[in-house]
């Protein structure tokens, strides 16, 4: 696995905000490696299960879902290698094969869609097809017992991921190592903004 980003946040309260920034609950094979240790890292070397054209894909859709904007976008914290670190040694083969099958069926839809491969798509259109699919997945009643589709796991895998680094989660969420005085009543703007991450 991944060396663990060096973080004072608990790992099972990283994984309730995770879930809450996903609208529900997260899959257990993402929480069991999750709370296993598995964590992005910028410094990870290669794909073990992807191929070239697979991990390209998956670096581009984890980065429509978190891109560069003040803070550091979810390629430049290593999600894309979290991703395949977490699909390969940490999912199950059932699990493993429904991903890759997820992903070819998301390709093929891209190409009818848009006219060529996902791939070699400009920027704009990649992100109006991944907007797409997350409407058709999470606008109106989602069934959350039915099969993830793979914008849904791709979701999931890219905020889990982000969120296990210390960019994730000291950056983009605020963080008090040691929380004050709690004020239920706080306007959001007056917090800074931010959901806060606190470490229990």
């Amino acid at each position: 696995m991944s060396d663990i980003t060096k973080n004072p946040i608990n790992r099972r309260e990283a994984l309730k905000r995770t879930a809450l920034l996903l609208g529900g609950v997260v899959s257990a094979p993402t929480a069991l490696g999750f709370l296993n240790g598995c964590s992005a890292n910028a410094n990870a070397e290669g794909f073990q299960l992807l191929n070239e054209g697979q991990a390209k894909l998956v670096t581009s859709v984890s980065d429509i879902i978190i891109p560069t904007t003040d803070t550091p976008g979810a390629a430049e914290v290593g999600v894309p290698t979290y991703i395949d670190d977490m699909v390969m040694n940490m999912w199950g083969e059932e699990d493993r094969e429904q991903f890759l099958a997820n992903l070819k069926g998301f390709e093929q839809r891209a190409k009818r869609e848009i006219g060529t491969s996902f791939n070699d798509a400009t920027l704009e259109q990649q992100t109006t097809f991944v907007n797409a699919e997350h409407d058709r997945v999470f606008r109106g009643n989602v069934d959350w017992d039915a099969p993830r589709p793979f914008i849904w796991q791709m979701k999931e895998l890219t905020i889990s991921g982000y969120f296990s680094t210390e960019v994730g989660m000291t950056q983009v969420l605020q963080y008090i190592q040691v929380p004050g005085r709690f004020d239920a009543c706080l306007p959001f703007e007056e917090a800074g903004g931010r959901v806060w991450a606190y470490n229990m």
